[in-house]
């Protein structure tokens, strides 16, 4: 089945790269009639330390090549130089470019990117000129061929980032750049090894001084681990460390002993493998020496692989012991947040009792805020079939509280509970939108006697959620009217304007119905954003006019979505040479590019208006006649 698998992933990279190389190709063909600079192969994939791959760049489709100047540039973290060769002239390279003879001008390789009047990033630089009586090139031909070694994992630019290519009469040549890229499988980090204390509770009064129990320190998922270490903290007054037994799997591991800590550690010794999976790293037997509790706390973890790197973990997993009961009367659930709940909704909560040895009467009041909930009533859930017990129970909403009074009288019996039960149950209605502490106060757990017990009270907590997000305003901070390809910026305000839950939703931002951005918040409740889109109106047909509207997607349970869609702001595309804004080319526009000639950004008279073609940040004949010939044109 593994051997399929591995078939079937072969199958699919050579289909890959196979589309990418087609795709690449029909990029290069699709562009005959222009001269095209590439980097041949185009995309390299897969290569792992210490391998070698060699690269060309080539020109193809070339006319009246007499001279070239051609940088370039990689990742040196992925991948290194090894060397080079330039194909020039084509009298010793017949697959190069330029004739002979020729005027050498650069042919320098730094890694380090720091070539004087360089291009930043330029790690080759290649210059050279064909000299009469050469004659000048035509067709195709590879400029130079690079060979690098893998060194690392991760993706590397196999780009040109500066090339110009010049005719015999020394002006440009247009070009069309194509880089090519290296790319090699980074594996992904397993996923964080468990790390815990086993059992993670142990809770028995029956364990009395003198007498000793076990944990492990166990972790689970782990993968190539080699070496550990932990330290494990405990109340000192109530046990000691007996014994420890390391994994035999870890041969002479040190073990360090401190009032109240353990310090454990030990590693593999060559050759042996290191382990993966589930393994338990060390066992602990612990006196005990008084009644009391302790946390088992596991900290300062470090697991090690056979590279000497550390192995992730999630967070260390402590232990607990307690050999004296601790009573509890609670409410349960301890928390109750349901966003479904709405005012006129009826609820009910539980007080539990647990862990109470011989007890033979309970008391407790209930305190709640009033605004959102409406006490419906009370009543007892006899602990057990003995009937002699008297119920008092008095409830009071306009002050928010409930009195619940059990006592037993003779010949009732003492009884215990250990696992939690049910006590009393108290019912509510939800009046408001809003939440609630549930605070169980003024409690008393008596034995026979009258006595008092000891014992842990916990509150709970009601919430009804209103979960609202909104847009809140959307403006356009650019000009309105803009020539086609400008970038126009627009301001979005989203808000969740809930009042206890945060949320995470799309802010979407159109033009009439077209989809300009989207961008995911999350924000805390009765707090907003400010996002900022940036619309490329290139390709958009000019005498258009665009509304601009922002929605905010829903949220579960949400009420109100009115306030998710807010419009505001337009946009109108403008001709080119339509300098005012107007909607018409007219002599208003002339005057307005005739009266700032020869103006440069900068300058305070500077108009971006009437810039209208390049060269850019100057205004001269070419804008004129930009706006001249179109002059007369209206939407």
């Amino acid at each position: 089945m593994t051997s399929n698998k591995m078939k079937i992933e072969v199958a699919l990279l050579i289909i890959s790269i196979s589309l990418t190389m087609m795709l690449y190709i029909d990029k290069v063909s699709t562009q005959e009639t222009g001269t095209i600079v590439y980097v041949d192969p185009p995309e390299i994939r897969d290569l792992l330390p210490p391998a070698q791959f060699t690269i060309y760049v080539k020109i193809k489709n070339v006319t009246n090549l007499y001279g070239l100047d051609l940088q370039f540039t990689w990742d040196p973290n992925i991948i290194k130089y090894v060397s080079h060769q330039k194909h020039i002239p084509v009298e010793t390279y017949p697959d190069g470019v330029l004739h002979s003879p020729t005027i050498p001008v650069k042919d320098q390789v730094d890694e380090n990117a720091s070539m004087p009047g360089s291009e930043p990033g330029a790690r080759h630089w290649l210059a050279e000129s064909s000299m009469l009586p050469a004659e000048p090139f035509d067709g195709n031909g590879t400029v130079f061929e690079m060979t690098f070694e893998v060194v690392g994992l991760g993706s590397s630019p196999l780009d040109i980032i500066a090339c110009t290519l010049a005719d015999q009469t020394g002006n440009p040549i247009p070009i069309t750049i194509i880089d090519g890229l290296f790319i090699n499988y980074v594996p992904p980090p397993p996923p964080p090894a468990y790390i815990r204390v086993n059992p993670p509770s142990i809770v028995d009064s029956t364990l009395d001084p003198c007498e000793y129990f076990e944990v492990s320190v166990d972790v689970s998922g782990v993968q190539d681990l080699y070496a550990f270490e932990f330290w494990l903290d405990y109340n000192q007054t109530v046990l000691e460390v007996s014994s420890v037994s390391v994994n035999p799997a870890f041969p002479s591991p040190t073990v360090n002993q401190y009032p109240g800590q353990l310090e454990v550690n030990a590693s593999l010794s060559p050759p042996d493998p290191p382990i993966s999976g589930d393994l338990y790293l060390a066992n602990i037997t612990f006196h005990i020496l008084d009644k009391g509790e302790s946390i088992l706390d596991l900290h300062s973890v470090a697991l090690i692989d056979s590279e000497g790197a550390p192995i992730e973990t999630y967070e260390p997993e402590d232990g607990y012991f307690n050999n004296m009961l601790i009573t509890k009367m609670f409410v349960y659930p301890p928390e109750l947040i349901d966003p479904t709940m709405k005012p006129g909704d009826t609820f009910y909560i539980d007080i539990m009792i647990e862990n109470a040895v011989d007890m033979y009467d309970y008391e407790f009041k209930l305190a709640y805020d009033t605004n959102i909930l409406t006490c419906l009533g009370a009543i007892v859930v006899p602990a057990t079939n003995d009937t002699h017990f008297t119920v008092e129970i008095q409830t009071n909403d306009t002050a928010g509280m409930v009195w619940v009074y059990v006592q037993y009288y003779p010949p009732a019996e003492p009884f215990s509970i250990y696992e939690a039960k049910t006590v009393a149950t108290i019912f509510f209605q939800v009046q408001d939108y809003g939440q609630t502490v549930l605070d169980l106060y003024d409690t008393r757990i008596s034995n026979e006697a009258g006595d008092s017990m000891s014992h842990e009270t916990e509150d709970g907590f009601f919430a009804t959620l209103l979960r609202d997000v909104a847009i809140t305003f959307v403006n356009v901070t650019s000009p309105n009217k803009v020539y086609p390809g400008r970038v126009i910026t627009i301001d979005v305000v989203a808000m969740n304007r809930g009042n206890m839950t945060q949320e995470t939703f799309n802010v979407t931002l159109y033009a009439n119905s077209t989809i300009i951005g989207t961008e995911t918040v999350t924000l805390d409740p009765w707090t907003n954003i400010t996002l900022t889109f940036y619309w490329n109106t290139s390709d958009l047909t000019p005498c258009n006019n665009f509304t601009i509207w922002a929605e905010a997607s829903t949220v579960p349970y949400e009420i109100n979505l009115e306030n998710n869609i807010y419009y505001d702001g337009w946009v109108k595309i403008k001709m080119i040479g339509d300098v005012n804004g107007d909607g018409q080319i007219d002599v208003l526009d002339i005057v307005a590019i005739t009266s700032i000639y020869g103006a440069h950004e900068g300058d305070p008279n500077w108009n971006p208006e009437a810039d209208l073609a390049p060269p850019w940040g100057v205004i001269d004949i070419l804008d004129l006649v930009t706006c001249s010939s179109r002059y007369g044109l209206s939407c």
